[in-house]
Protein backbone atom coordinates (compact mmCIF):
# COMPACT_ATOMS: atom_id res chain seq x y z
CA UNK A 1 0.00 0.00 0.00
CA UNK A 2 2.85 2.37 0.84
CA UNK A 3 4.82 3.49 -2.17
CA UNK A 4 8.58 3.99 -1.84
CA UNK A 5 9.54 7.30 -3.41
CA UNK A 6 13.05 8.71 -3.68
CA UNK A 7 12.92 12.31 -2.49
CA UNK A 8 14.65 14.93 -4.57
CA UNK A 9 16.45 17.86 -3.02
CA UNK A 10 13.81 20.19 -4.42
CA UNK A 11 11.24 18.46 -2.20
CA UNK A 12 13.16 18.82 1.04
CA UNK A 13 13.13 22.55 1.63
CA UNK A 14 16.70 23.77 2.16
CA UNK A 15 18.98 20.72 2.67
CA UNK A 16 21.26 21.15 5.68
CA UNK A 17 24.26 20.21 3.55
CA UNK A 18 23.63 23.35 1.47
CA UNK A 19 23.28 25.75 4.42
CA UNK A 20 26.04 28.15 5.42
CA UNK A 21 25.82 28.63 9.18
CA UNK A 22 27.29 31.77 10.74
CA UNK A 23 27.84 31.17 14.44
CA UNK A 24 28.18 34.40 16.41
CA UNK A 25 28.73 35.64 19.94
CA UNK A 26 29.02 39.06 21.57
CA UNK A 27 30.49 40.38 24.80
CA UNK A 28 28.86 43.42 26.38
CA UNK A 29 29.05 45.85 29.28
CA UNK A 30 25.73 44.63 30.69
CA UNK A 31 22.54 42.70 30.09
CA UNK A 32 20.35 45.16 28.16
CA UNK A 33 21.08 46.76 24.77
CA UNK A 34 19.12 49.82 25.88
CA UNK A 35 21.60 50.59 28.68
CA UNK A 36 24.74 48.63 27.71
CA UNK A 37 27.16 48.42 24.78
CA UNK A 38 29.06 45.85 22.78
CA UNK A 39 32.71 45.26 23.66
CA UNK A 40 33.57 42.31 21.40
CA UNK A 41 31.97 40.57 18.42
CA UNK A 42 33.06 37.27 16.86
CA UNK A 43 31.67 34.93 14.23
CA UNK A 44 32.59 31.79 12.29
CA UNK A 45 31.26 30.46 8.98
CA UNK A 46 30.58 26.75 8.56
CA UNK A 47 29.34 24.78 5.57
CA UNK A 48 28.80 21.03 5.54
CA UNK A 49 30.72 20.79 8.83
CA UNK A 50 33.77 22.64 7.53
CA UNK A 51 35.05 25.85 9.16
CA UNK A 52 35.37 28.38 6.34
CA UNK A 53 36.64 31.39 8.27
CA UNK A 54 36.43 33.45 11.46
CA UNK A 55 35.81 37.07 12.37
CA UNK A 56 36.68 38.88 15.63
CA UNK A 57 36.92 42.49 16.71
CA UNK A 58 36.82 44.58 19.85
CA UNK A 59 34.23 47.37 19.87
CA UNK A 60 34.68 50.67 21.69
CA UNK A 61 31.69 50.99 24.06
CA UNK A 62 29.89 54.20 24.95
CA UNK A 63 30.63 53.75 28.68
CA UNK A 64 33.27 52.28 30.95
CA UNK A 65 33.32 48.52 31.43
CA UNK A 66 32.10 47.59 34.93
CA UNK A 67 34.72 45.77 37.07
CA UNK A 68 32.47 42.72 37.39
CA UNK A 69 32.32 42.39 33.59
CA UNK A 70 36.10 42.74 33.32
CA UNK A 71 36.50 40.00 35.94
CA UNK A 72 34.14 37.74 33.97
CA UNK A 73 35.46 38.35 30.44
CA UNK A 74 38.95 39.68 30.96
CA UNK A 75 38.13 42.65 28.69
CA UNK A 76 39.29 45.96 30.19
CA UNK A 77 38.84 49.60 29.22
CA UNK A 78 42.43 49.69 28.00
CA UNK A 79 41.83 46.78 25.60
CA UNK A 80 38.98 48.57 23.83
CA UNK A 81 40.31 52.11 23.97
CA UNK A 82 41.55 52.03 20.37
CA UNK A 83 38.82 49.70 19.03
CA UNK A 84 36.43 50.89 16.28
CA UNK A 85 33.05 52.24 17.38
CA UNK A 86 30.02 50.13 16.52
CA UNK A 87 29.11 52.13 13.40
CA UNK A 88 32.58 51.55 11.94
CA UNK A 89 32.75 47.81 12.55
CA UNK A 90 29.25 46.87 11.36
CA UNK A 91 29.94 46.95 7.58
CA UNK A 92 32.76 44.40 7.81
CA UNK A 93 30.71 42.24 10.16
CA UNK A 94 27.69 42.24 7.84
CA UNK A 95 29.91 41.37 4.89
CA UNK A 96 31.24 38.37 6.82
CA UNK A 97 27.74 37.20 7.76
CA UNK A 98 26.55 37.49 4.15
CA UNK A 99 23.42 35.44 3.55
CA UNK A 100 24.27 32.79 6.14
CA UNK A 101 21.92 31.37 8.75
CA UNK A 102 22.72 32.96 12.11
CA UNK A 103 23.46 30.58 15.00
CA UNK A 104 24.03 31.34 18.66
CA UNK A 105 23.69 29.85 22.13
CA UNK A 106 20.69 31.82 23.38
CA UNK A 107 20.89 33.63 20.07
CA UNK A 108 18.18 36.12 21.03
CA UNK A 109 20.60 37.80 23.44
CA UNK A 110 23.28 38.27 20.79
CA UNK A 111 20.75 39.43 18.20
CA UNK A 112 19.19 41.92 20.61
CA UNK A 113 22.49 43.82 20.89
CA UNK A 114 23.32 43.58 17.20
CA UNK A 115 19.79 44.59 16.15
CA UNK A 116 19.90 47.57 18.51
CA UNK A 117 23.20 48.71 16.99
CA UNK A 118 21.98 48.16 13.44
CA UNK A 119 18.75 50.08 14.04
CA UNK A 120 20.66 52.95 15.71
CA UNK A 121 22.82 53.31 12.59
CA UNK A 122 19.90 53.14 10.16
CA UNK A 123 20.34 49.54 9.04
CA UNK A 124 17.94 46.59 8.85
CA UNK A 125 17.83 44.34 11.90
CA UNK A 126 19.65 41.04 11.50
CA UNK A 127 16.71 39.14 12.98
CA UNK A 128 14.49 40.53 10.21
CA UNK A 129 16.80 39.65 7.32
CA UNK A 130 18.31 36.30 8.36
CA UNK A 131 17.00 32.96 9.58
CA UNK A 132 18.41 31.91 12.94
CA UNK A 133 19.01 28.72 14.91
CA UNK A 134 19.37 28.62 18.69
CA UNK A 135 21.65 25.85 19.99
CA UNK A 136 20.28 26.42 23.50
CA UNK A 137 16.75 25.53 22.37
CA UNK A 138 18.04 22.53 20.43
CA UNK A 139 20.10 21.31 23.38
CA UNK A 140 17.13 21.57 25.74
CA UNK A 141 15.23 19.15 23.51
CA UNK A 142 17.97 16.83 22.32
CA UNK A 143 20.38 16.36 25.27
CA UNK A 144 18.55 17.76 28.30
CA UNK A 145 18.42 14.33 29.96
CA UNK A 146 22.22 14.02 29.82
CA UNK A 147 23.17 17.29 31.57
CA UNK A 148 22.19 19.12 34.76
CA UNK A 149 21.88 22.39 32.83
CA UNK A 150 22.28 23.58 29.24
CA UNK A 151 24.93 26.23 29.77
CA UNK A 152 27.52 26.24 27.02
CA UNK A 153 30.32 25.26 29.41
CA UNK A 154 28.34 22.34 30.82
CA UNK A 155 27.51 21.07 27.34
CA UNK A 156 31.12 21.44 26.18
CA UNK A 157 32.33 19.32 29.12
CA UNK A 158 29.61 16.67 28.95
CA UNK A 159 29.66 16.26 25.18
CA UNK A 160 33.46 16.56 25.05
CA UNK A 161 33.51 19.33 22.50
CA UNK A 162 36.86 20.21 20.96
CA UNK A 163 36.65 23.88 22.01
CA UNK A 164 35.75 25.23 25.43
CA UNK A 165 33.95 28.54 26.09
CA UNK A 166 35.73 31.23 28.12
CA UNK A 167 33.38 34.26 28.03
CA UNK A 168 35.47 35.56 25.16
CA UNK A 169 33.61 35.92 21.89
CA UNK A 170 35.71 33.76 19.54
CA UNK A 171 36.22 30.93 22.05
CA UNK A 172 32.48 30.86 22.66
CA UNK A 173 31.78 30.93 18.92
CA UNK A 174 34.02 27.93 18.25
CA UNK A 175 32.50 25.98 21.15
CA UNK A 176 29.01 26.80 19.85
CA UNK A 177 30.06 25.65 16.38
CA UNK A 178 31.15 22.30 17.83
CA UNK A 179 27.86 22.06 19.72
CA UNK A 180 25.84 22.85 16.58
CA UNK A 181 27.34 19.97 14.65
CA UNK A 182 26.94 17.56 17.55
CA UNK A 183 23.27 18.51 17.76
CA UNK A 184 22.86 18.15 14.00
CA UNK A 185 23.94 14.52 14.36
CA UNK A 186 21.36 14.00 17.10
CA UNK A 187 18.71 15.70 14.99
CA UNK A 188 19.38 13.22 12.21
CA UNK A 189 17.85 10.46 14.35
CA UNK A 190 14.54 12.31 13.99
CA UNK A 191 14.90 12.43 10.22
CA UNK A 192 15.80 16.12 10.20
CA UNK A 193 17.37 16.86 6.82
CA UNK A 194 16.35 20.45 6.06
CA UNK A 195 16.80 23.85 7.64
CA UNK A 196 13.05 24.29 8.00
CA UNK A 197 12.77 21.03 9.94
CA UNK A 198 15.74 21.98 12.13
CA UNK A 199 14.11 25.27 13.08
CA UNK A 200 10.89 23.43 14.00
CA UNK A 201 12.67 20.73 15.96
CA UNK A 202 12.60 22.34 19.44
CA UNK A 203 8.82 22.42 19.28
CA UNK A 204 8.57 18.95 17.76
CA UNK A 205 10.71 17.24 20.34
CA UNK A 206 8.97 19.11 23.14
CA UNK A 207 5.64 17.42 22.34
CA UNK A 208 4.32 14.88 24.91
CA UNK A 209 4.19 12.24 22.15
CA UNK A 210 7.62 13.16 20.74
CA UNK A 211 8.79 9.54 20.82
CA UNK A 212 6.35 8.89 17.96
CA UNK A 213 8.18 11.33 15.69
CA UNK A 214 10.14 8.34 14.45
CA UNK A 215 6.98 7.34 12.60
CA UNK A 216 7.38 10.38 10.32
CA UNK A 217 11.00 9.81 9.28
CA UNK A 218 10.20 7.81 6.14
CA UNK A 219 7.33 10.00 4.98
CA UNK A 220 8.19 11.78 1.71
CA UNK A 221 7.88 15.48 1.01
CA UNK A 222 5.24 14.73 -1.64
CA UNK A 223 1.52 15.34 -2.02
CA UNK A 224 -0.67 12.48 -0.95
CA UNK A 225 -2.92 10.95 1.65
CA UNK A 226 -1.96 9.66 5.10
CA UNK A 227 -3.85 7.65 7.65
CA UNK A 228 -3.23 6.83 11.30
CA UNK A 229 -3.91 3.37 12.76
CA UNK A 230 -3.88 2.11 16.33
CA UNK A 231 -2.09 -0.95 17.72
CA UNK A 232 -4.66 -3.39 16.29
CA UNK A 233 -4.75 -1.78 12.84
CA UNK A 234 -7.98 0.21 13.17
CA UNK A 235 -7.93 3.32 11.00
CA UNK A 236 -8.30 6.34 13.28
CA UNK A 237 -8.00 9.26 10.88
CA UNK A 238 -7.43 10.01 7.18
CA UNK A 239 -5.98 13.27 5.91
CA UNK A 240 -4.50 14.84 2.79
CA UNK A 241 -1.35 16.89 2.37
CA UNK A 242 0.68 18.75 -0.21
CA UNK A 243 3.76 17.69 1.81
CA UNK A 244 3.15 14.44 3.66
CA UNK A 245 6.03 14.63 6.11
CA UNK A 246 5.52 18.28 6.96
CA UNK A 247 1.78 17.78 7.49
CA UNK A 248 2.10 14.76 9.76
CA UNK A 249 4.86 16.44 11.76
CA UNK A 250 2.65 19.47 12.23
CA UNK A 251 0.58 17.41 14.68
CA UNK A 252 3.58 17.60 17.02
CA UNK A 253 4.14 21.37 16.74
CA UNK A 254 1.96 23.08 19.27
CA UNK A 255 -1.50 21.73 18.39
CA UNK A 256 -2.86 20.97 21.88
CA UNK A 257 -6.51 20.42 20.97
CA UNK A 258 -7.96 17.57 23.07
CA UNK A 259 -9.01 15.71 19.92
CA UNK A 260 -5.44 15.80 18.52
CA UNK A 261 -3.94 14.75 21.86
CA UNK A 262 -6.27 11.74 22.04
CA UNK A 263 -5.49 10.84 18.44
CA UNK A 264 -1.72 10.92 19.01
CA UNK A 265 -2.00 8.84 22.18
CA UNK A 266 -3.76 6.11 20.17
CA UNK A 267 -1.45 6.44 17.16
CA UNK A 268 0.66 3.35 16.46
CA UNK A 269 1.44 3.47 12.73
CA UNK A 270 1.39 6.11 9.98
CA UNK A 271 0.55 4.89 6.47
CA UNK A 272 0.63 6.95 3.32
CA UNK A 273 -0.09 6.96 -0.39
CA UNK A 274 1.77 9.36 -2.69
CA UNK A 275 -0.48 11.09 -5.23
CA UNK A 276 0.37 12.95 -8.45
CA UNK A 277 -0.90 16.21 -6.95
CA UNK A 278 -3.30 17.86 -4.50
CA UNK A 279 -6.45 17.19 -6.57
CA UNK A 280 -5.82 13.44 -6.57
CA UNK A 281 -5.02 13.63 -2.85
CA UNK A 282 -8.26 15.43 -2.07
CA UNK A 283 -10.34 12.89 -3.99
CA UNK A 284 -8.54 9.86 -2.54
CA UNK A 285 -8.95 11.27 0.96
CA UNK A 286 -12.73 11.46 0.44
CA UNK A 287 -12.91 7.92 -0.90
CA UNK A 288 -10.92 6.45 1.99
CA UNK A 289 -13.02 8.29 4.55
CA UNK A 290 -16.22 6.96 2.97
CA UNK A 291 -14.77 3.44 2.80
CA UNK A 292 -13.34 3.25 6.33
CA UNK A 293 -15.42 5.78 8.30
CA UNK A 294 -12.55 6.67 10.70
CA UNK A 295 -13.82 7.84 14.10
CA UNK A 296 -11.79 11.06 14.18
CA UNK A 297 -13.04 12.09 10.75
CA UNK A 298 -16.62 11.46 11.84
CA UNK A 299 -16.12 13.76 14.84
CA UNK A 300 -15.09 16.56 12.50
CA UNK A 301 -18.11 16.01 10.27
CA UNK A 302 -20.49 16.14 13.24
CA UNK A 303 -19.07 19.48 14.32
CA UNK A 304 -19.37 20.91 10.82
CA UNK A 305 -22.99 19.82 10.57
CA UNK A 306 -23.74 21.31 13.96
CA UNK A 307 -22.34 24.64 12.81
CA UNK A 308 -24.87 24.92 9.98
CA UNK A 309 -25.37 23.86 6.37
CA UNK A 310 -22.05 23.71 4.54
CA UNK A 311 -22.72 21.28 1.67
CA UNK A 312 -24.41 22.07 -1.61
CA UNK A 313 -27.41 20.39 -3.10
CA UNK A 314 -26.62 16.85 -4.14
CA UNK A 315 -25.73 16.57 -7.82
CA UNK A 316 -27.37 13.16 -7.75
CA UNK A 317 -30.80 14.69 -7.03
CA UNK A 318 -33.36 13.58 -9.64
CA UNK A 319 -33.09 15.71 -12.80
CA UNK A 320 -36.12 16.25 -15.01
CA UNK A 321 -35.73 16.48 -18.80
CA UNK A 322 -35.91 20.25 -18.41
CA UNK A 323 -32.94 20.21 -16.06
CA UNK A 324 -35.00 20.91 -12.92
CA UNK A 325 -33.50 19.52 -9.70
CA UNK A 326 -35.83 18.23 -7.00
CA UNK A 327 -35.18 17.34 -3.39
CA UNK A 328 -33.17 20.40 -2.35
CA UNK A 329 -34.66 21.90 0.77
CA UNK A 330 -34.24 25.53 1.85
CA UNK A 331 -33.76 25.73 5.61
CA UNK A 332 -34.94 29.31 5.75
CA UNK A 333 -38.10 29.08 3.65
CA UNK A 334 -39.21 25.66 4.92
CA UNK A 335 -39.84 24.53 1.36
CA UNK A 336 -37.95 23.09 -1.57
CA UNK A 337 -36.59 25.79 -3.87
CA UNK A 338 -36.40 25.05 -7.57
CA UNK A 339 -32.72 25.56 -8.40
CA UNK A 340 -33.42 25.72 -12.10
CA UNK A 341 -35.30 29.01 -11.68
CA UNK A 342 -33.40 32.21 -12.45
CA UNK A 343 -31.39 32.87 -9.24
CA UNK A 344 -32.58 36.47 -8.98
CA UNK A 345 -36.18 35.21 -8.78
CA UNK A 346 -35.25 33.03 -5.81
CA UNK A 347 -33.20 35.68 -4.04
CA UNK A 348 -35.35 38.75 -4.70
CA UNK A 349 -38.00 37.92 -2.03
CA UNK A 350 -35.25 37.56 0.57
CA UNK A 351 -33.70 40.82 -0.58
CA UNK A 352 -37.05 42.59 -0.15
CA UNK A 353 -37.41 41.03 3.29
CA UNK A 354 -33.98 42.30 4.32
CA UNK A 355 -34.78 45.79 3.08
CA UNK A 356 -38.13 45.83 4.88
CA UNK A 357 -36.64 44.65 8.18
CA UNK A 358 -33.84 47.21 7.93
CA UNK A 359 -36.36 49.97 7.21
CA UNK A 360 -38.22 48.99 10.38
CA UNK A 361 -34.87 49.12 12.26
CA UNK A 362 -35.08 45.39 13.00
CA UNK A 363 -31.40 45.06 12.25
CA UNK A 364 -30.69 41.70 13.89
CA UNK A 365 -33.52 40.06 11.96
CA UNK A 366 -32.35 41.77 8.77
CA UNK A 367 -28.83 40.43 9.28
CA UNK A 368 -30.17 36.91 9.88
CA UNK A 369 -32.25 37.08 6.69
CA UNK A 370 -29.26 38.41 4.76
CA UNK A 371 -27.05 35.54 5.99
CA UNK A 372 -29.70 32.98 5.07
CA UNK A 373 -29.97 34.52 1.61
CA UNK A 374 -26.20 34.30 1.18
CA UNK A 375 -26.29 30.61 2.13
CA UNK A 376 -28.97 30.05 -0.50
CA UNK A 377 -26.92 31.95 -3.08
CA UNK A 378 -23.84 29.82 -2.35
CA UNK A 379 -26.00 26.70 -2.56
CA UNK A 380 -27.12 27.70 -6.07
CA UNK A 381 -23.58 28.49 -7.16
CA UNK A 382 -22.20 25.16 -5.93
CA UNK A 383 -25.11 23.20 -7.35
CA UNK A 384 -24.74 24.74 -10.81
CA UNK A 385 -21.00 24.11 -10.92
CA UNK A 386 -21.36 20.55 -9.71
CA UNK A 387 -24.11 19.82 -12.23
CA UNK A 388 -22.05 21.32 -15.07
CA UNK A 389 -19.17 18.99 -14.22
CA UNK A 390 -21.40 15.93 -13.84
CA UNK A 391 -23.26 16.50 -17.10
CA UNK A 392 -20.04 17.06 -19.06
CA UNK A 393 -19.51 13.28 -19.11
CA UNK A 394 -15.93 12.24 -19.79
CA UNK A 395 -13.44 15.10 -19.42
CA UNK A 396 -9.70 15.05 -20.07
CA UNK A 397 -7.82 17.90 -18.42
CA UNK A 398 -4.25 19.04 -18.09
CA UNK A 399 -3.85 20.14 -14.47
CA UNK A 400 -0.66 21.81 -13.37
CA UNK A 401 1.00 19.91 -10.53
CA UNK A 402 -0.96 16.67 -11.12
CA UNK A 403 1.67 14.62 -12.94
CA UNK A 404 2.56 14.37 -16.61
CA UNK A 405 -0.58 12.65 -17.92
CA UNK A 406 -4.09 13.93 -18.37
CA UNK A 407 -6.51 14.06 -15.46
CA UNK A 408 -9.60 12.12 -16.51
CA UNK A 409 -13.04 12.77 -15.04
CA UNK A 410 -16.15 10.77 -15.80
CA UNK A 411 -19.47 12.17 -14.66
CA UNK A 412 -17.68 14.34 -12.13
CA UNK A 413 -15.61 11.49 -10.66
CA UNK A 414 -11.85 11.09 -10.93
CA UNK A 415 -10.70 8.05 -12.89
CA UNK A 416 -7.71 6.12 -11.52
CA UNK A 417 -7.30 7.83 -8.14
CA UNK A 418 -6.31 4.73 -6.15
CA UNK A 419 -6.96 1.18 -7.25
CA UNK A 420 -8.27 -0.07 -3.90
CA UNK A 421 -11.19 2.38 -3.86
CA UNK A 422 -12.92 3.59 -6.98
CA UNK A 423 -15.77 6.03 -7.70
CA UNK A 424 -18.82 4.89 -5.79
CA UNK A 425 -21.34 7.40 -7.09
CA UNK A 426 -21.04 9.53 -3.98
CA UNK A 427 -22.08 13.07 -5.00
CA UNK A 428 -19.57 14.51 -2.53
CA UNK A 429 -16.72 13.63 -4.88
CA UNK A 430 -18.19 15.64 -7.72
CA UNK A 431 -18.66 18.57 -5.35
CA UNK A 432 -15.06 18.30 -4.08
CA UNK A 433 -13.66 18.27 -7.61
CA UNK A 434 -15.86 21.16 -8.74
CA UNK A 435 -14.81 23.21 -5.74
CA UNK A 436 -11.12 22.47 -6.36
CA UNK A 437 -11.32 23.35 -10.04
CA UNK A 438 -13.14 26.57 -9.23
CA UNK A 439 -10.40 27.53 -6.76
CA UNK A 440 -7.58 26.76 -9.22
CA UNK A 441 -8.77 27.94 -12.66
CA UNK A 442 -5.34 29.01 -13.84
CA UNK A 443 -3.97 25.50 -13.38
CA UNK A 444 -6.52 23.76 -15.63
CA UNK A 445 -6.66 23.30 -19.41
CA UNK A 446 -9.35 21.22 -21.18
CA UNK A 447 -8.09 18.62 -23.67
CA UNK A 448 -11.37 16.90 -24.49
CA UNK A 449 -14.96 17.04 -23.29
CA UNK A 450 -17.61 14.47 -24.14
CA UNK A 451 -20.64 16.76 -23.83
CA UNK A 452 -19.03 20.16 -23.53
CA UNK A 453 -18.11 21.77 -20.25
CA UNK A 454 -17.95 25.33 -18.95
CA UNK A 455 -18.76 26.93 -15.65
CA UNK A 456 -22.28 28.40 -15.68
CA UNK A 457 -22.11 31.88 -17.15
CA UNK A 458 -23.29 34.96 -15.32
CA UNK A 459 -22.53 36.14 -11.85
CA UNK A 460 -25.25 35.62 -9.25
CA UNK A 461 -25.67 38.91 -7.38
CA UNK A 462 -25.43 39.14 -3.62
CA UNK A 463 -28.46 40.13 -1.57
CA UNK A 464 -27.01 43.55 -0.80
CA UNK A 465 -26.84 44.28 -4.55
CA UNK A 466 -30.42 43.13 -5.05
CA UNK A 467 -31.53 45.37 -2.17
CA UNK A 468 -29.95 48.37 -3.87
CA UNK A 469 -31.56 47.41 -7.19
CA UNK A 470 -35.02 47.14 -5.64
CA UNK A 471 -34.65 50.48 -3.91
Amino acid sequence: MVLAVQRSFDDLGTPLCDVTFVVLDVETTGGSPATSSLTEVAAARYRFGELLGTYRTFVRPDERIPPAITALTGISDAMVADAPPIGTMLPSFLEFVGDGVVVGHNVRFDLSFLDHALAATGRDRLSATHASVDTLALARRLVRDEVHDCKLGTLADTLRLTHRPSHRALDDVLATGDLLHTLLERAGTYGIVSLEELRDLPTLVGHPQADKLRLTVRLPHRPGVYWFTDAVGTVLYVGKATDLQARVRSYFTGDRRPKVSRLLRQLHTVHHRVCPGPLHAEVLEGRLIRTWGPPYNRQGRKKRRAAGPTTPASPASPITPGGRARGTRSRSAGRTPDLSIEPVELLAPLARQVASLAADQRYEEAAAARDEGERLRQLIVRHRRTEALRLAGRLELVVEGEGDGAVVLDGGHLVGAGQEVGPDGDPDECRIIAQWLDANPGRVRVLESEHGWAWPAGRIPELTELCRTDS
